[in-house]
């Protein structure tokens, strides 16, 4: 037991730490979610640290001493610091709102507390600190301390625990949870959507399928049932048609890798016992959506791919309603191209810009756009915006040089073939999830949700260690104790 949870303790908190919120959003605020974020972060560290995957005939100490110089030495730690300092000033500058000036009668847009720095509404800061904080700690872990069944364990438990966090949400819409309810219509007035987490974690789970007949851990597949299952509940319930097919396709390549990688290590019949498990896997899912999901919540998925009028996957009006409200981020944008309005203020910005004819077209209480990319902009500015894509582009250079390096010392090898270029599947899962996301994101704003960007920033990270590293033996990755 000592040995198991030296091994996958840290893997197990960095995945409780990833998908905490989707346990929370039904029943907690943003201020409760935050701060369970933040102490889980806090804990999360303390493990980085103390209990990394070992390397063989590693100790413990040395393990310990590797991590924390390698963690001093990276780039984007140290930026990773200044993005939360960033994001604390973000939040800490509040005061953004609307305010009567009585004098004139007129309604304005209030600045913040100090104008020249990067501000927020009141009640829209902090969650996202507390999302960059866990991303901070998350990266790290990927990066230092995760060794090759480290990342498998994560995988699968954040999978498990995000498929029970699931079936908790869909039993909460059963007993008419007004949060869940709100969630599960998937509306286009706020377009921001759980189930872009949850298909991210099926996709996981999909690479934790290999990984754990790799590994024969045969006591773990009716968890891993369950993770398969509840993370493909979570999916159907709460993402729109788009999202769902997306991910779909998504999880189609990452099954595809992940079914390669099982063949060349394991041969046999390693491929048909995967997919039956996959097939044995659907079944719960859809007993659980047809037994005791309600019909109202079942008729609006995936009615658009089977109604009578042909296959659409966006409602009636939508890019009509895509266009005003894109028309209108890049208004506010321009009008305030560096730091823009502030975070949380663009259901304001609305009031303020929109015209009769806008009207016409919007919901009375739209709060956000149906492109991310051009609503963050109009909340966040150029500099806002940089400072969101930086990482992305810290982890992609170190996913790309690590893929080189690992691609030219196959090949370099007369006894290698292109053959052997089956790279772990974890490392075809960070960019897919990526890109998956990014595509998203031009339909909704999902992707600077807490539990999205924690997802995507560990699995990404972990993708760019997971080629193998420039060494003498001939083993995939270095094995840890």
């Amino acid at each position: 037991m000592h040995k198991a949870i030296s091994k996958y303790g840290l893997a197990a908190h960095l995945a409780l730490l990833a998908v905490a919120p989707l346990f929370l959003f039904p029943f907690c605020g943003d201020v409760w979610t935050a701060r369970a974020v933040i102490w889980l972060s806090l804990i999360a560290a303390a493990w980085t640290v103390l209990e990394p995957s070992r390397r063989a005939d590693e100790t413990l100490h040395d393990a310990r001493f590797r991590v924390a110089s390698s963690i001093a030495l990276d780039p984007l730690f140290w930026f990773s610091i200044v993005l939360v300092l960033i994001a604390a000033v973000r939040w800490l500058n509040g005061g953004i709102g609307m305010v009567y000036d009585a004098e004139k009668s007129v309604w304005s847009l209030s600045e913040a507390r100090i104008p020249f720095l990067p501000g927020a509404t009141d009640d829209s800061g902090y969650l996202p600190f507390a999302a960059v904080v866990g991303v901070a700690v998350l990266i790290q872990a990927g990066r230092h301390a995760l060794g090759k069944s480290a990342r498998v364990c994560f995988l699968f438990v954040a999978a498990l625990l995000s498929g029970l966090a699931a079936v908790v949400a869909g039993l909460a819409c059963v007993f008419e949870n007004p949060v869940a309810l709100r969630y599960a219509t998937c509306s286009t007035v706020d377009a921001t959507y759980p189930g872009v987490a949850f298909g991210l974690c099926f996709m996981g789970s999909m690479v934790a399928i290999a990984g754990a007949f790799e590994r024969k851990w045969t006591s773990a597949m009716p968890l891993l049932a369950i993770a398969v299952g509840g993370t493909a509940v979570g999916l159907y319930l709460f993402s729109p048609d788009m999202v769902i097919v997306v991910h779909a396709a998504c999880a189609v390549v990452v099954v595809a890798c992940a079914l390669a990688y099982a063949h060349r290590r394991l041969g046999g019949l390693v491929v048909p016992k995967c997919l039956a498990f996959m097939l044995v896997a659907a079944i719960p899912p859809v007993l659980f959506v047809m037994g005791v999901i309600p019909e109202s919540i079942k008729a609006q998925k995936l009615a658009l791919l089977f109604s009578e009028e042909g296959a659409r996957l966006f409602p009636d009006g939508f890019f009509e309603l895509r266009s005003a409200l894109s028309g209108i981020a890049e208004k506010v944008w321009k009008e305030n191209p560096w730091l823009g309005t502030g975070l949380g203020t663009f259901g304001i910005d609305i009031r303020f810009n929109a015209t009769e004819a806008d009207w016409a077209v919007f919901a009375s209480n739209q709060t956000g756009a149906l492109n991310g990319w051009m609503q963050m902009l109009a909340e966040r500015g150029i500099v806002g915006v940089v400072f969101f894509v930086a990482p992305v582009l810290f982890l992609l250079w170190t996913y790309v040089l690590r893929a080189f390096h690992a691609v030219s010392a196959i090949l370099s090898k007369s006894r290698r073939s292109f053959g052997a270029l089956v790279f772990h599947p974890v490392c075809a899962l960070g960019p897919v999830a990526v890109a998956a996301v990014a595509a998203c994101g031009f339909y909704d704003h999902s992707f600077w949700r807490s539990e999205t960007m924690m997802l995507v920033a560990a699995i990404f990270a972990m993708a760019g260690s997971a080629f193998p590293a420039s060494k003498k033996t001939d083993d995939d990755t270095l094995t840890e104790k």
